[in-house]
């Protein structure tokens, strides 16, 4: 086997050169575009005719940012500041039927505050903007049709793969998750207060049964030996820990809002238990 050329050798080394610029050049834009409040790398998925965003984000972000799918505005009687009405009743028996059991949060951040290796799965969210339920708005054509997404949306390559979402103007709202999401806002409750109370179904308070930051310290404590200063400390990092979510709009682009609320409500009602596998036949 013939040794390479020196040529050969000043060739490869140039190749591997480009390719360390390249890949640094890479990491700066990462570094300065994850810098960037309220901005979020996403990867497009496609299911049918269905565009999705797949990111991560803090604990907190979905503390703060996300709601439940009962208080999305389309799923409501009526949009306010608007003549339309939103839901029929099949609409509403859907979300109401499947409302979070609000008896499970209590058990679910224990979950999340008491074993190192928690996990939970990503939450499937819908980004709403507040000209969807405004008929008369810009963004919807004269034919009734979505002029654009509501998502701020912006592609970072040609193929439509990558995505930098901006999510100032949006809203969130969980059609999948929305016990995680309840676990997720327990928990952020517990480090803050000291305090989690115990509900019932409707998420009407116990007199008992309420979880305390210093039993959760001292039950860690007497599983594992962990000192309780460093439990405490590690316990303020909890909603620093990042959760995958798939945002999918409230509407996309030509649709109209009538075809909006059918799909919204199909996607909830599959994912929540609906899909049978037997829609198709």
């Amino acid at each position: 086997m013939n040794e390479p050329s020196a040529q050969d050798m000043d060739a490869a080394l140039d190749i591997m050169e480009a390719q360390q610029r390249e890949q640094l050049a890479l990491s700066l834009l990462l570094e300065r575009f994850r810098s960037q409040a309220n901005h979020h790398l996403a990867l497009q998925v496609r299911m049918g005719d269905m565009p999705s965003f797949l990111t991560s984000v803090t604990l907190r972000w979905v503390a703060e940012k996300v709601g439940f799918a009962a208080d999305l505005p389309i799923f409501r009687e009526s949009c306010e500041g608007s003549t339309r009405i939103s839901v029929d009743t099949g609409t509403q028996d859907a979300v109401q039927q499947r409302q979070p059991d609000w008896r499970r949060q209590r058990e679910m951040a224990a979950y999340l505050a008491m074993r190192t290796h928690h996990k939970f799965p990503p939450l499937l969210v819908v980004g709403y903007q507040r000209w969807v339920c405004q008929e008369r708005h810009e963004r919807w054509g004269v034919d009734g049709r979505a002029m654009n997404d509501s998502l701020k949306l912006r592609p970072l390559e040609g193929s439509g793969a990558y995505w930098d979402i901006d999510d100032s103007e949006t809203e969130f709202y969980a059609l999948d998750g929305q016990h995680r999401l309840m676990a997720i806002i327990g928990l952020r409750e517990l480090i803050q207060t000291g305090t989690l109370p115990a509900y019932d179904q409707r998420r009407i308070p116990r007199k008992t049964g309420a979880l305390f930051r210093d039993e959760v310290i001292d039950r860690i404590h007497k599983s594992n030996g962990e000192s309780r200063a460093d439990i405490h400390e590690r316990l303020q990092y909890l909603m620093e820990e990042r959760i995958g979510v798939e945002i999918l709009p409230a509407v996309c682009i030509e649709e109209t809002y009538d075809g909006a609320l059918r799909r919204l409500r199909q996607i909830f009602v599959d994912v929540n238990g609906g899909c049978d596998g037997n829609h198709a036949f």
